[in-house]
């Protein structure tokens, strides 16, 4: 529950970066923020929104459901947007595995591929995992030539953008002056209400913007689902989970590594043993052999060499 007087809950919290992104109030803010990132132009964005269902099929009858924050349909692209409040190993896989299912929903049976539809994938990092960049595109490129294989490609192609709010929220904070489209990423990370009237005065999509983060922070229901501890909790099995998974992993290439180790270390062993035995007993058969040429018997001949009365006799046959 919120209960500090001026706490709300920002919007680094999926249930409300949903609530505050798919309230129709939140549509000039929300297009603002496409704008900024890829530069699809707002007359193209306005009035063409359209919110898609965010939950994605699922492989199996027994698989969980996979549910992403948000997706929505422009015209001819397919926008992911996702916010990533904590970052732990493993969270980008789930981000690209969120890729696939929304690639594979985008075809469906008898379509053509050329109906397939440009994929967009948003994340907004509260963390600073890349470099200081606020805004960096990730696409598919030949590094020697800097060929974009998506200028080739009809629409084949996933662009990625990673917004870094950390790095906002610092600047925020050091005063450094931020411009409108900064201010909007700002107002995500922002748990103060009088924070948020001061970052939104005098822009009215963010005023919306900050009224709802208020508004929702107050409701009954959501201080149902805001738990903090909840939150962290989900994190750290995240966490725990995948660095069992790592470790398991690593268990096994450390233990195969030792087990060739000590492979190799018995192989010499054996094999130092295995030719001073055979030089010991090509000895015993040459002194077998000269003391059979002097006419020694062979009972004589086994107790001073050791050799059993077959391998004697097999020497003499040979001769």
């Amino acid at each position: 529950m919120v209960e500090e007087k001026n706490k709300v809950i920002p919007m680094t919290y999926d249930v409300v970066f949903k609530s505050v992104l798919q309230d129709k109030e939140s549509e000039g803010y929300l297009i603002d923020l496409i704008n900024g990132i890829t530069g699809i132009k707002k007359e193209y964005l306005k009035g063409n929104i359209v919110f898609k269902n965010s939950e994605l099929k699922k492989d199996e009858k027994n698989e969980k459901k996979k549910a992403t924050d948000l997706i929505i349909e422009v015209k001819e692209n397919i926008i992911n947007l996702e916010m990533n409040k904590n970052y732990y190993n493993g969270l980008f896989e789930k981000n690209d595995r969120y890729i696939d299912k929304i690639k594979d929903g985008l075809v469906s049976k008898g379509d053509k591929y050329i109906k397939q539809k440009k994929l967009i994938q948003i994340n907004f990092d509260d963390f600073e995992r890349f470099d200081e960049r606020i805004v960096i595109k990730f696409r598919m490129m030949d590094k020697e030539r800097d060929l974009i294989r998506s200028d080739y490609v009809y629409n084949t192609d996933v662009e990625i953008y990673h917004i870094n709010l950390k790095r906002i929220n610092k600047m925020y904070y050091n005063n450094n002056k931020l411009n409108k489209f900064e201010k909007e990423l700002l107002l995500m990370t922002l748990d103060d209400e009088e924070e948020l009237t001061k970052t939104s005065k005098g822009c009215k999509e963010m005023e919306k913007v900050a009224e709802k983060i208020s508004r929702v922070s107050r409701e009954e229901e959501l201080q149902g689902i805001y738990d903090v501890e909840e939150q962290e909790k989900f994190i750290r099995d995240r966490i725990r989970a995948h660095a069992a998974t790592e470790g398991f992993e690593q268990g096994i290439e450390k233990g195969v590594e030792q087990g060739i180790k000590q492979g190799i270390k018995q192989g010499i062993k054996q094999g130092i043993e295995q030719g001073i035995e055979r030089g010991r007993r090509t000895k015993q058969i040459e002194i077998a052999k000269n003391l059979l040429a002097s006419g020694v018997s062979i009972d004589i001949i086994e107790k001073s060499t050791g050799l059993k009365h077959d391998e004697i006799t097999n020497e003499i046959d040979n001769n």
